[in-house]
């Protein structure tokens, strides 16, 4: 099996917030077996990750060495809802096909902004709802949609999901998918990189999928965010790791958030049904993407 051979597992819970250095973005990393997730700082030498530096680290191979596969779960959307409308933005001429969605975003939003997802957003303001000050803008387009694992997820209970056009409160996501497909789509030019489940993923060394935080933290038992070690203990052990991650005064839900993926990708990875989602057809594939880890 193509998915059963990865010697490393990657977490990262991504921003989307405005500027260059962010205390949201975290990064971490499981070996295969049993062992604790471990924080993986930035290779600039700064303290906190810029997303450029985190596409440059995947670019870049992530300091593995030669035979060393690695499975990398992002924690943030990399599609836009279009089966339920047929189109993304319908009325606006858009690309139908996801990888065509990533280049018009990165038009916009390329790395010399640090992927910021702003740019989108007021070009297409006509289909979001968001803030301005005090001031609430809805668009005249805007409507709640949800992509279909979105959907899934919120109706089979693994978690709560925003629609990607709702910019408004701690829980909106639009902006984080944004910056997130902007930089897929410069790491999908990278010949050792796929990302699931658009491309073949046969002899890609580093495969990236799409995660959802809140349902793996589920799969370890837990409900909402992880306030320190003592509520993520358990969520590891039940997730196969035997050992605690040294977190100290870095704590953060964020960290919390990434080391709880890496160990569930570690521990679910060689499952066939989360490769293989049943409501995964070709559509939904082309266009959607899927969240692994949803069935």
């Amino acid at each position: 099996m193509p998915h059963a051979d990865f010697s490393h597992f990657v977490g990262i819970d991504w921003t989307g917030a405005k500027g260059k250095r962010h205390a949201g973005l975290a990064v971490a990393v499981c070996e295969a077996g049993e062992g604790a997730p471990k924080m993986v700082s930035p290779p600039s030498g700064h303290r906190r990750w810029s997303r450029q530096d985190c596409a440059s680290w995947l670019a870049g191979g992530l300091g593995r060495r030669k035979g060393e596969r690695v499975l990398v779960g992002i924690d943030s959307s990399f599609g836009m809802p279009f089966v339920d409308e047929g189109a993304y933005l319908p009325g606006d001429v858009l690309p139908a096909d996801v990888k065509a969605l990533w280049a018009h975003v990165a038009d916009l939003c390329g790395p010399e902004g640090d992927f910021y997802g702003g740019p989108f957003v007021d070009e297409h303001a006509a289909y979001y709802l968001r803030s301005r000050g005090a001031e609430t803008l809805k668009g005249r387009h805007y409507s709640r949609r949800m992509r279909v694992p979105e959907q899934l997820a919120v109706d089979s209970g693994a978690g709560p999901c925003e629609s990607v056009f709702h910019l408004i409160g701690p829980s909106q996501v639009g902006l984080s998918g944004l910056s997130t497909m902007a930089m897929l789509h410069h790491l999908n030019r990278q010949d050792h990189i796929a990302i699931w489940p658009f491309d073949d993923m046969t002899d890609a060394r580093t495969v990236v999928v799409e995660i959802y935080a809140a349902a793996f933290a589920a799969l370890g038992g837990h409900r909402g965010k992880i306030r320190d070690m003592a509520a993520l203990r358990p969520i590891l052990n039940r997730l196969g790791a035997k050992r605690m991650p040294r977190l100290g005064l870095d704590f953060t839900d964020h960290a919390a958030d990434a080391c709880v993926t890496a160990a569930a990708l570690r521990q679910i990875h060689h499952d066939r049904k989360y490769w293989n989602p049943q409501a995964l057809s070709a559509m939904v594939r082309r266009t959607e993407g899927w969240v692994f880890g949803i069935e």
